[in-house]
Order: C-alpha cells, then structure tokens, then sequence
C-alpha cells in the first residue's frame, strides 16, 4: 500500500478516493447489450430449424417481429426519453420470444399490434427492463390469444403441412381423446420439432441446446429450468396416477408445445424472476406445476402464458425470502 501511494505521487496522479455511490457496487463488466445478444445467439438454433421447416413463412414473422419491434421502441424512445434504450436490443430479445409463440401464418397486422402492445404498454410503461410486473412477450401472446382466438390456431396454421405425423397439436389432441394420443407422435418427431405448435416454440432439441448456452454463459441460474421441469415432471405423475386415461406421460408434457421455452426462455426472464437461489427454484417449481393444472383442468390446450403470468405473480413474494447473513452477531 505504501509503495502504491509512492507510485501515485511520484506519477502524479491523484490519491484515490473512496468511492460511496449507491450500490450495488459490483460489477461484471456486461452490459444490457451484451446480456441480450447473447439471448438472441441463444434463439438461433430454434430459428434455424424453423427457417428449415417453414422457409419464408418463418422468416416473414421473424423478420416483421424485430422490425416491427425496433422501430416502436425507437420511435417511443423519442417520444418519451428514458434509461431503456432501443440499442440495448431487449426488444429484440423480446421480439424473437413473441415470434416463437406467434402461427407461421400470422398476418402483418396482428404481429404489428403484438409489438405495439409488447413495447409500449409491457415494456415501456413500466419503465422499461427492470421495471415490468410481467413477460412482456407472455403477456402480449395471452392479449391475443383472447383477442383474436382464431388468427393464433397453430393447427389451423400448419394445415397444410405434409409431415408423417399427426398434424394437430399433441395437447389439443390429448384433451379430445385422452392417454390414446400419445401413440399418435413419435418421441423422435416431438424433439425436432415436427409437431404442430408456434413458428419456432416447439422445436424442442434446439430450444434445449441454446438454454444449455444461456446456463452455460451464466446469464441464466439452473434452479429456474431445474425447479420447473422436477416439478412439471412430478406433478405430471401424480396427475396420470389418479387419471392414467386422461393425462398421458410426464415425458409427453415435457416435449409437447412449448415446454422447454417456457422453462428455459420465459421462467428465466431476469425482469420477472426472483433473485436468490432458493426463491429461482420455488419460482420455477411454482410455473411447473401451475402449467400442468392448466393443462389437466383447463379448457386452454397449452396454457404456458397464463402459467407464466400467473408465476410471475409470484415473484414479488418469493424475493421476501433471503439467506441469512453469515457472520453477523444475531442477538
């Protein structure tokens, strides 16, 4: 210490001050950008199978979304300044999420209207990231999906595919006839994604691959995916246990519709998820086992949006619980 105080004078340079700004004071050297794009890099190898599967169709949305996206944000951003910049790129982040759960077929209007809503009102009115209640790509997905059931019909929208598969969605099949339509798809073709669901939401291997990205860079925890899936899974069982002719295998839930995004894009958003350790593996236990209820009891075929929203409730009271300080004299 002494000789750097030496160094300092002999060079010149000011003494060094103690700097008491307002925390938190550590930093890891990446900003909102940087988080984000490693996000979008995440999403590219859905949207790469996606393009393969569905060709300009896919590109069209995906290509609509961000524009669309980006263009609102900076046009708000001028609109009303604030410290949620368009060059932070969540709306593109966030764009791409709304496209994977948005039909292949979806019409300009309504994507234009999605990001509307998914800016403005479930990013920018609540201050922009960090500040919103709730996902907002989940939430402009759930407006829609009320708003307009007919335009977000994935069967519907995928009718003319020619797959070997059945080409209804496993979940809206399984409520018609029960356990039996799990026979219906094969293993294999639910985790490439040849299933009908979202323009990219369904192709589950490649959702898996960039969510072991995300864990992997650590920009998310793996108490959200893991608390999700343990509790999906086990809620699942139990369910098939007391109606083996109704629910089909927890296997099934796991790699129909859009599960694993749920679990590794959604649940993990850093706005609504909680902070610590054990309150991230409550969160996603709780979005676990509110997605099969919906799924079991509801009338909605998939039901992640409403699961999503309703976990993000959630968040608030689960970041009350804290870790104990280690080191302090508790009296």
């Amino acid at each position: 210490m002494k000789e750097l105080k030496m160094y300092e004078q002999s060079a010149g340079a000011e003494p060094r001050m103690l700097n008491v700004a307002v925390g938190p004071h550590y930093r890891v050297g990446s900003g909102l950008a940087e988080i984000y794009q490693r996000w979008v890099i995440a999403l590219i190898p859905a949207i790469a199978a996606s393009l393969y599967y569905f060709g300009s169709d896919a590109l069209r949305v995906f290509g609509l979304s961000v524009s669309f996206a980006v263009a609102i944000d900076f046009m708000a951003e001028k609109l009303a300044p604030s410290r949620d910049l368009t060059s932070n790129w969540s709306s593109v982040s966030l764009a791409l999420l709304l496209a994977f759960m948005l039909p292949v077929n979806a019409p300009w209007w309504l994507i234009l209207i999605g990001c509307f809503f998914m800016v403005v009102v479930g990013k920018k009115f609540f201050g922009g990231v960090g500040s919103y209640p709730a996902q907002p790509a989940v939430l402009t997905v759930a407006m829609l999906q009320l708003s307009w059931p007919h335009r977000m019909d994935y069967t519907a929208a995928l009718s003319s595919m020619d797959w070997t598969t059945s080409m209804v969605e496993p979940l809206r099949l399984l409520k018609s006839i029960g356990a039996s339509a799990e026979s219906q798809y094969h293993i294999w073709d639910l985790l490439i994604g040849q299933q009908v669901s979202g323009t990219a939401c369904g192709m589950v291997i490649f959702i898996l691959i960039g969510g072991i990205f995300l864990l992997a860079m650590r920009e998310i925890q793996w108490q959200l995916p893991a608390g999700f899936i343990i509790s999906l899974l086990a809620t699942a069982y139990l369910l098939r246990t007391l109606n083996p002719e109704a629910i089909a295998s927890p296997l099934f839930y796991l790699l129909s519709g859009g599960t694993l995004f749920m679990g590794f894009f959604l649940v993990s958003d850093h706005t609504t998820s909680p902070v610590n350790k054990v309150p991230m593996f409550l969160y996603g236990m709780i979005a676990g086992i509110l997605l099969m209820l919906i799924r079991g009891y509801s009338k909605h075929v998939d039901g992640i949006v409403f699961a999503v929203l309703l976990a993000n409730l959630c968040s608030p009271l689960l970041d009350m619980i804290k870790p104990k300080v280690k080191g302090a004299n508790n009296e």
